[in-house]
């Protein structure tokens, strides 16, 4: 029979990602810029039933490959439509995935205590807990990376299976560069010439591993074939060059400084990255332990230097750096706990952990007030999430105090995954209205006919938020002279355009040259809806039926003009 760790640690795992992961998919609407853009990707799949072209308002949209859109598509046929459900769950199922891959996959090496506690640690990690419930390519990517990676470690040392570690390999990089691109092949391959190098044993099973990379390539040149035979090698370049290659080299959006992740990194991967100057103070006397966490230590040092050299940054770039971080975290905890590592490293451990607790414990006061001055609306939910903070603060520091390591962690980490549940069931959906951009797209449904041309202006190209959820095209006025000539139309016609935009409008436009209709936001961003004719009168609800009339007007609407 299997120790009661062997089958508990997994259930653990399953249940935590279960409870984080899962609930409430709905609970909030699809957030500006990103998640719109994938479901908006995956519906027009499935309108139009091109699998090899993804469009996005009726553009093609070669930004991104289309994996993430395909299993959208694929979670959606028991909904019968793209929904917040079906676009958050291939994200959640491959975060779920991948807490329990860690653990299988590194408990050889950390044994299954060290395993379970970097797991758990991925499992709670703030910015896990949000990409395991965001619409957006980096979840798959970071299974597919966190996989490839710990497979192709396994194929190399050798061993039972090598035809199975062989097979993962491949599939999880065929994946990856499915799902973004040819990163999903150059940290992995990075990665394990980095630990070649360092360890000297660049050469070995370099045939087998090379040929796990060819093998990963032919569902990948399967379909960039089918691609460029569709569209010609125009769109095959623009993703390959300028969304890998330019961006790296020119960083034609996100430009950020050198030290970008310096500064962001260790507060983007909390909480393992305050064990991190435990794990680098450790002696470890077990040679298979002391390797691993060589490699864990390259796995995050080889995309820190890479993603530091590249012109564009951005958060998530480190993303796929979080599950080394994580088993650090949890192996260092493992290993100080039964008093091996050395002093050193028992000391900065705890001084990690106090920091954790200090920082728990005055979140939980902080929270409250800040929801009272900046949004009252959220006051009652974030003095819950406050409590929660708290409660789990006073244990952990009682456990801090009388130096019990692994039940200080254990605190921490129960304590982040309730925070994450009360935000979860509670805090996102009550600040719903504040980010979405349904609102506005239902309002601009209403007041503009199925049939009458509506188009945008001064929007980013790919904003999809209000076409997904008006559940209509929004075709793009390419400059100011097409807005021009738009408005001059002999029907009505209707623009959306940035509040910035229809501030300039304003200045140079006659006043009876264009009609506001309504206004709104998602987020920070506002948006103006106007015509070019003043629009048709409301039909007049009947005096036995009060409520039933139409919304009233912002009061620039009201006014009739663009004035």
């Amino acid at each position: 029979m299997k120790p009661l760790s062997l089958r508990l640690y997994p259930l653990l795992l399953l249940i935590v990602s279960g409870l984080l992961y899962f609930p409430r998919l709905a609970g909030t609407d699809l957030k500006e810029p990103n998640e719109p853009i994938s479901a908006q990707a995956a519906r027009e799949m499935l309108e139009h039933r091109d699998w090899i072209v993804p469009t996005v308002n009726g553009e093609p949209y070669p930004d991104k490959p289309p994996l993430l859109f395909w299993s959208i598509c694929a979670a959606s046929i028991p909904f019968g439509e793209v929904n917040e459900i079906s676009a958050r769950l291939p994200s959640a199922v491959c975060a779920l995935a991948l807490v329990l891959g860690v653990y299988f996959l590194a408990r050889g090496a950390l044994g299954p205590r060290g395993a379970f506690l970097g797991a758990a640690t991925l499992a709670v990690s703030n910015f896990y807990v949000e990409q395991a419930r965001y619409v957006q390519h980096d979840m798959l990517l970071c299974l597919s990376v966190g996989i490839a990676i710990l497979a192709l470690f396994r194929l190399k040392d050798g061993g039972p299976a090598p035809a199975a570690w062989m097979a993962l390999g491949a599939a999880a990089l065929a994946f990856g560069v499915l799902d973004k691109g040819p990163i999903a092949l150059a940290l992995p391959a990075l990665i394990l010439a980095a630990d070649g190098l360092v360890q000297r044993t660049f050469f070995k099973r370099l045939g087998a591993l090379v040929a796990t990379g060819a093998i990963s390539l032919v569902p990948i040149f399967l379909y960039y074939a089918l691609l460029a035979r569709r569209n010609g090698l125009a769109l095959l370049e623009t993703f390959l060059f300028r969304h890998n290659m330019d961006r790296f080299s020119s960083g034609f959006d996100h430009a950020e400084s050198w030290h970008f992740f310096l500064t962001h990194s260790p507060v983007d991967l909390l909480p393992g990255t305050l064990l991190l100057p435990a794990a680098a103070a450790l002696r470890i006397e077990d040679p298979k332990r002391r390797e691993f966490h060589l490699r864990l230590w390259l796995w995050v040092l080889v995309p820190l230097v890479f993603f530091s050299l590249s012109a564009s940054k951005r958060p998530v770039y480190m993303y796929p750096a979080l599950p080394a971080v994580a088993l650090l975290a949890g192996s260092s905890v493992d290993l100080l706990a039964r008093q091996l590592g050395g002093s050193r490293g028992r000391s900065l451990a705890f001084l990690g952990e106090g920091v954790a607790v200090f920082g728990m414990g005055l979140a939980g006061l902080i929270v409250p007030w800040m929801a009272w001055k900046r949004a009252p609306e959220l006051l009652a939910p974030s003095c819950l999430l406050g409590a929660i903070a708290l409660a789990g603060a006073v244990p952990a520091f009682r456990f801090l105090f009388r130096k019990r390591l692994i039940a200080t962690y254990g605190s921490i980490l129960v304590a982040l995954g309730g925070i994450w549940l009360v935000a979860i069931l509670w805090v996102l959906p009550a600040s719903n209205p504040i980010n979405s951009p349904r609102f506005f797209a239902e309002e601009i449904a209403r007041r503009v006919p199925a049939d009458a041309p509506l188009m945008t202006y001064g929007l980013y190209r790919f904003r999809c938020g209000y076409i997904f959820y008006a559940h209509r095209l929004m075709p793009r006025l390419a400059d100011d002279a097409a807005l021009q000539t738009y408005l001059r139309s002999d029907r009505q016609v209707y623009c959306l355009l940035t509040r910035v935009e229809f501030q300039k409008l304003q200045a140079r436009a006659a006043k009876d040259s264009f009609h506001v209709l309504a206004g709104g936001k998602a987020g920070r961003r506002e948006e103006v809806l106007i015509s070019n004719l003043p629009p048709p009168p409301e039909p007049t609800p009947s005096s036995g039926s009060p409520g039933t009339g139409p919304a009233s007007l912002p009061p620039a609407a009201r006014s009739g003009s663009g004035s």
